[in-house]
């Protein structure tokens, strides 16, 4: 029994050498085509970014050579080193893209990529070393046990298998990990904004391809579009996750410097830039979304030229994030309260402080209530919302002496919200700083509403509170708030503020409404304001007194910041 169970252990053993040595040949195969494959696309790369150029294969034959060269092909057999010219052949092949054709030469792959097979040889055979060693201490143990010959059998092919299943050849991916692909990246869609139109007779889409291209030449896929606006889109992919940060700071720089080619007049501030960076399989309907309100952002600022957005699951299920998950955030307290200064245009004193509440998402960071309002519909989340906002800057003003007027913006909701009202009236009972409240009030909704809001008017004036009309667009209705007798100052809407200095039609209205607010007594302020044009301009044309990013960020006390800071 012994010796017919020695010669069944003996036969396993040249299977298994067998079938270790044809894994390994099948292993080189294929390892040899995917980096054959990974030549035949990096060519093919290279002449599409030779078309995308637009280089001519006469005139620009030295630009073209200079990007084989740096791809690791030539375009004559005399340009390639022969340091193994009598042992191996050198490879050529046409690579095609629409209407390029380039025929390169090369070292074969498993020349160029030697280090890779060597690596990964030994791997295996280290690999498969191992296992036999581990079979043969595994097949000693069964003679010792004498056990009967089926088990033995049974174990024989279990590690034979097991140790078969080890040396698969890797997925194609994981090949792209070992020589070299990086699977830690993001891709970068960025759209660019200019205020400045550039001369008729320039092609502007070829003129930003080529700037791309030299100023990014380390990336093989990019793409530059012009679009209908008079912008361009620009896609980098391939970009290491470490460096988004750092590529967009580059893009900007690219794009302006190549602006001050034709406009030497521009600063950094009349180009924006909208990114969002994101990865592969991402939906591309919410990375261009994600990237005009990325450029909406910046546009908006004089002091942010570049806004990023990421995209992420996080980012994506936001945009479609239900109430009760935006409710929680609030009922759980995660959110801080800012305040927005409004400064006379005079003395540079603050008149007062707009309260302005940002959630503290968990992944996304602060969120302003411009992302998450639209996603609060229901009456119990806005009612708790600013039930919130009020409770808050009661505790402020009950903490900070000597804080000056704070507005409030309710949500159109509770205006006719009877609870809200009953909670109100309850919570101001004892409250002595009730008259430095001011409630803001959009100019649309008391037009269309005030006979029903008889009563909260009523309220607020017992209460000694003020009423600010916002988002004012015309002169014509403001006779009618005279019908109140606390509307304390009305704001003019953002739409007349952004660009006044440059749109003479906005000024005119603007200046008809300092015009009636003087005749009626009323304050006229100016929210959103960006640019020093645009303070410049407001105060020419009357403003009391203004808000924005040009002043001041939001801040979350009220004596964080000192007139003329």
């Amino acid at each position: 029994m012994k010796k017919d169970l020695t010669s069944q252990i003996k036969q396993p053993e040249v299977i298994y050498v067998t079938a270790a040595f044809l894994l390994l040949v099948v292993f080189n195969i294929f390892l040899s085509d995917v980096l054959h494959e990974k030549v035949h696309r990096t060519g093919t790369e290279l002449a599409r970014q030779v078309y995308d150029l637009n280089l001519d294969p006469i005139a620009s034959k030295d630009i073209i050579a200079t990007l084989v060269e740096s791809k690791g092909f030539a375009m004559n057999v005399t340009d390639v080193p022969h340091n193994f010219a009598n042992f191996i052949d050198l490879e050529q092949e046409v690579f095609s893209y629409h209407t390029v054709s380039l025929r390169l030469f090369h070292w074969p792959s498993w020349v160029v990529e030697s280090h890779l097979f060597i690596f990964l040889n030994l791997i295996l055979i280290g690999a498969g070393y191992w296992g036999f060693r581990w079979w043969r201490v595994l097949s000693k143990k069964v003679l010792v046990a004498a056990a009967p010959p089926v088990k033995p059998i049974e174990k024989q092919v279990k590690p034979v298998l097991t140790k078969g299943e080890l040396p698969k050849p890797l997925p194609h991916q994981d090949l792209n990990i070992l020589y070299g692909v990086p699977t830690n990246y993001n891709h970068l869609f960025a759209l660019f904004f200019w205020k400045t139109p550039f001369p008729a007779n320039l092609d502007v889409d070829n003129y930003f391809k080529v700037v791309i291209a030299k100023g990014f030449g380390e990336f093989v896929n990019r793409s530059v579009k012009l679009l209908p606006s008079g912008g361009i889109a620009v896609t980098l992919n391939s970009v290491p996750a470490t460096e988004v940060d750092k590529y967009t700071k580059r893009l900007h720089h690219v794009v302006y410097q190549a602006c001050l080619n034709y406009r030497s007049d521009l600063s950094r501030g009349d180009i924006k830039i909208g990114v969002c960076n994101y990865r592969t399989g991402a939906d591309q309907a919410v990375v261009y979304q994600l990237t005009k309100s990325a450029l909406t952002l910046a546009k908006q600022s004089a002091w942010q030229h570049i806004h990023r957005l990421p995209f992420g699951h996080t980012q994506s299920s936001m945009l479609t994030d239900s109430n009760e998950h935006l409710f929680e955030y609030i009922k759980k307290k995660h959110f801080m309260l800012f305040f927005q200064p409004l400064f006379d245009l005079e003395t540079g004193e603050i008149l007062q402080h707009e309260a302005l509440i940002r959630i503290r998402h968990k992944s996304l960071g602060l969120l302003a209530a411009r992302h998450f309002i639209p996603q609060m519909t229901s009456k119990k989340d806005v009612l708790l919302l600013d039930q919130t906002v009020v409770t808050q800057v009661q505790k402020m003003l009950d903490n900070e002496s000597g804080a000056m007027m704070v507005s409030i913006n309710l949500h159109a909701m509770n205006w006719f919200n009877d609870e809200f009202w009953h909670w109100f009236k309850a919570q101001m009972q004892g409250f002595d700083a009730a008259n430095k409240l001011q409630f803001e009030l959009s100019e649309d909704d008391y037009l269309k509403q005030h006979k029903q809001l008889s009563s909260q008017f009523a309220c607020l004036e017992k209460l000694s509170a003020g009423i600010v009309i916002d988002n004012v667009r015309s002169a014509e209705n403001l006779v009618e708030y005279k019908q109140l007798n606390n509307v304390c100052s009305i704001k003019l809407a953002y739409e007349l503020i952004h660009n006044i200095d440059t749109n003479t039609q906005q000024q005119k209205v603007v200046r008809q409404i300092i015009a009636k607010g003087n005749e009626l007594n009323f304050p006229v302020y100016a929210v959103g304001v960006e640019t020093r044009n645009e303070l410049a301009t407001l105060k020419n044309l009357g403003v009391i007194a203004a808000q924005g990013f040009y002043f001041a960020e939001p801040l979350q006390k009220l004596a964080d910041i000192t007139p003329f800071s």
